[in-house]
């Protein structure tokens, strides 16, 4: 997986630092935890913008629906996550939101796995 460039004197190292900072193996396996419970019950918008933001997406203003882009990932698809009035959202749509933000839980497995963070404690 390549992490996203960023202005600076040090874009891959800055970004290196953050994602340390951000990801590693024990929280990404509390997050998968979290995802699978989340298959199994009715979601709300706000719930899987928080997945979202903890897996490193940032939202952006474009499109109707709130978008969520990857801060880390530039290979990962822009995601809508759509209000519906604090209902919760069908299952249709709860579970492509999960299917997008699975890949997200690959990428910094794969991540992880190529920087070798999986047991460092932040």
């Amino acid at each position: 997986m390549q992490l996203m460039e960023s202005k600076g004197e040090s874009p891959l190292l800055l970004l290196s630092d953050i994602a340390y900072s951000i990801m590693n193996g024990s929280k990404l396996a509390k997050l998968r935890r979290e995802h699978a419970t989340m298959r199994r019950s009715p979601q709300r918008a706000r719930d899987l913008e928080g997945l979202a933001k903890r897996l490193g997406r940032k939202q952006v203003k474009r499109g109707k629906e709130p978008v969520w882009e990857s801060e880390f990932f530039v290979e990962l698809f822009p995601l809508s996550i759509p209000h519906h009035g604090g209902k919760d959202l069908k299952n249709p749509t709860k579970n492509q939101i999960l299917d997008s933000l699975e890949d997200d839980l690959d990428a910094w497995d794969d991540w992880i796995r190529e920087n070798d963070n999986g047991d460092e404690e932040n």
